[in-house]
């Protein structure tokens, strides 16, 4: 023990015997070095996770959770703790970072993954060293000065995120709240959590949501002038306005969802959508009529896979051309505005272009370097 008081945090006291480091600069340093490998690695991984894993990482971060039980054990005690550390000051911030910082190509900055020998049974979890190590961000957060008002305000997020996707590209995405979701192409979602509520918004693109149940936190998705709010369920949220389509539909699997013009003047309006039930929103955030949809058909993207119905040759051509370049061009508005009821592989674009032929009055043209669809000679 040194003679100077050693600094804690406001509401933040050192409990069942933790030890707090001597001064704000090594407390977190200190109690990262007490972790063990596999505690350490899974307070990457809690971190990555926030950043969020495509495809190949989450199956890379569910065959490390279940090549142990300790590893599942560790995740769960170390979750939240980044949230800590992304709450503190910059200055703070970055120096606990910096030791648990992931390199995109899967190397640590400071600490190399350290893999462990399976044990005969999982180990006790240690909320003791969880509180100290989230005690150690809040030191570095009271010397910074932003501890107090964080503490106090429930206006401010303590997580914020800012995901996309680019044209092809799909992500999933586990929140620190223990909810997923997974963005299709072309998708961008800003996530702000706080203390009393949860919210995504959805600037472009489709989402399916996994709702972890909180009553005291409902989580909002605000998609144009639409607001749909849950507090545990399944549900997707399409809004693509930059293809011409203003409107929000929304799909629900599992649970019940509620849907309303995001604006509070016009709450009355809304309606709840039961399993099975998707409705889709105009500009202003007005549910139009309920539908029936399939469980499977609940955003069918997901299987690499789209659906259409009736629907004029031009918006499929344009929805295909979010998933990737489809090479094919039509000008003429009569063939435009033919119906199209298909099933297409996401995979195999092509097959399905040189198939319209065959189910439409067309032909396809080679002109200047392009494919055009054109009418069919009579």
């Amino acid at each position: 023990m040194n003679d100077r008081t050693r600094p804690t945090a406001p509401g933040m006291p050192a409990r069942d015997g933790a030890r707090m480091p001597d001064t704000p600069d090594t407390a977190g340093e200190e109690l990262l070095e007490e972790l063990s490998p596999a505690e350490f690695e899974a307070l990457r991984w809690s971190v990555r996770i926030g950043d969020g894993l495509d495809a190949a990482e989450r199956a890379e971060f569910e065959a490390w959770r279940r090549a142990d039980p300790t590893h599942q054990a560790a995740y769960d005690e170390m979750t939240g703790v980044s949230e800590a550390i992304d709450a503190m000051p910059a200055a703070g911030a970055a120096r606990l970072q910096a030791r648990v910082a992931i390199d995109r190509a899967g190397e640590s900055a400071t600490h190399a993954a350290v893999p462990v020998a399976p044990a005969t049974s999982p180990a006790p979890p240690r909320p003791t060293r969880r509180r100290a190590l989230a005690a150690a961000a809040a030191v570095f957060a009271a010397a910074g000065g932003g501890w107090f008002g964080w503490e106090a305000s429930r206006s401010e997020p303590v997580f914020e995120q800012r995901y996309q996707t680019q044209r092809g590209q799909q992500l999933d995405v586990a929140l620190p709240d223990g909810s997923q979701m997974r963005l299709d192409t072309a998708t961008t979602a800003e996530v702000s959590l706080y203390r009393g509520r949860r919210e995504v918004r959805l600037a472009e693109g489709q989402a399916m949501f996994a709702v972890q149940s909180d009553k005291a936190r409902p989580f909002d998705v605000r998609a144009g002038g639409t607001r749909v709010t849950v507090v545990g369920t399944r549900f997707s949220v399409r809004y693509t306005p930059s293809i011409g389509r203003p409107e929000v539909q929304v799909a629900v699997q599992e649970g019940r969802v509620r849907v309303a013009a995001a604006s509070d003047a016009a709450a009355p309006a809304a309606i709840e959508l039961a399993p099975g039930e998707t409705v889709a929103a105009d500009a202003q955030g007005r549910p139009g009529p309920v539908a029936r949809i399939a469980p499977e058909g609940v955003a069918a993207w997901r299987g690499n896979r789209l659906s259409f119905d009736n629907l004029p040759l031009s918006a499929v051509l344009a929805e295909l051309g979010r998933y990737g370049d489809v090479g094919i061009a039509v000008h003429d508005p009569a063939v435009a505005a033919l119906p199209v009821t298909a099933s297409v592989d996401l995979q195999r674009m092509g097959d399905f272009v040189r198939s319209l032929p065959q189910v439409l009055p067309v032909r396809l043209e080679r002109r200047q370097g392009t494919t055009e669809i054109v009418a069919a000679k009579r």
